[in-house]
């Protein structure tokens, strides 16, 4: 008799992937480390060995720069900015998603590919042309007129994550609720948004985490320090023939926590949302 071949457990990761796992967090967590350490020293001591422990760490620098560059403000702006950009993109994307994936209207297909196309052109060709043209509209210098530009910036690529996830929802889920009486908002606020929260959150946390840590065109666009945001504010300790370098990783440290907090509450919901949609095009 021939003997059944045994189906085996399923291999486990092979040694050395944990390996290359293991050295690329390294990598990945060293600058934060660098930046977290230097944040507790004197500029004297970053400046003779950043690479160092501090001898003793100076937690006084995260009150003086949260005082002298103006972090209230600053966070109070960088929020307006975030909640309002959160807000536009993700109702304003989801709406075109569903109707580009569920109604498909004539030139649907040439809009995906415009967000497509759009996605691959660099944000800094735009300064010049929206710097002349903000400045005739008037919205050099406001905070409305950078959330403005923040809304159209994010708009191409949450337009292209949205459709993907639309893609996986069943037509015949939507086809039920038309036939009985359901009109499209009702479908789209009642059916569609429930069963698509992993995808608004990923969203959220896309357009969010980008309009937080946008220096480009904040400090091109704000010249006034009570409208100037988060990632701008690091420029208060730099000077034209020196900075004070502890300072500016301490700023470095207050502006990128609150996103790394964020980031792992929700680190599930976020990679959920982003594999879902993968698999559809």
């Amino acid at each position: 008799m021939r003997k059944k071949k045994k189906v085996g457990a399923e291999k486990g990761t092979p040694f050395y992937i944990h390996i290359f796992l293991l050295v690329f967090l390294c990598l990945s967590l060293f600058p934060i480390a660098l930046l977290a350490l230097n944040s507790l020293k004197t500029n004297q001591e970053v400046l003779g060995n950043p690479m160092s422990l501090p001898a003793v760490p100076q937690w006084q620098n995260y009150a003086d720069v949260w005082q002298q560059g103006g972090y209230s403000t600053a966070f109070m702006n960088s929020m307006i900015a975030m909640v309002v950009s959160i807000a536009v993109v993700v109702t304003a994307c989801g709406c075109c998603a569903y109707a580009m994936t569920k109604l498909k209207p004539r030139g649907s297909r040439l809009v995906s590919n415009y967000f497509m196309f759009t996605m691959s052109v660099s944000v800094t060709l735009c300064l010049i042309p929206l710097f002349f043209i903000w400045m005739k509209l008037h919205l050099m210098n406001t905070l409305h007129g950078l959330i403005l530009i923040y809304i159209g910036i994010n708009i191409p690529l949450i337009v292209t994550i949205m459709r993907s996830f639309f893609l996986g929802i069943p037509d015949e889920i939507l086809e039920s609720a038309r036939i009985d009486g359901c009109g499209e908002w009702s479908i789209l606020w009642k059916i569609v948004v429930p069963v698509s929260k992993p995808i608004f959150l990923t969203s959220s946390l896309l357009v969010g985490l980008a309009v937080w840590n946008e220096f480009f065109y904040a400090n091109s666009f704000i010249q006034t320090d009570s409208l100037r945001t988060v990632a701008t504010r690091y420029l208060a300790f730099t000077g034209q023939y020196s900075s004070d370098w502890s300072k500016i990783c301490t700023a470095g440290v207050i502006t990128i926590l609150p996103m790394v907090i964020l980031y792992l509450i929700f680190q599930r919901q976020f990679i959920e949302g982003l594999t879902a949609g993968s698999v559809k095009g």
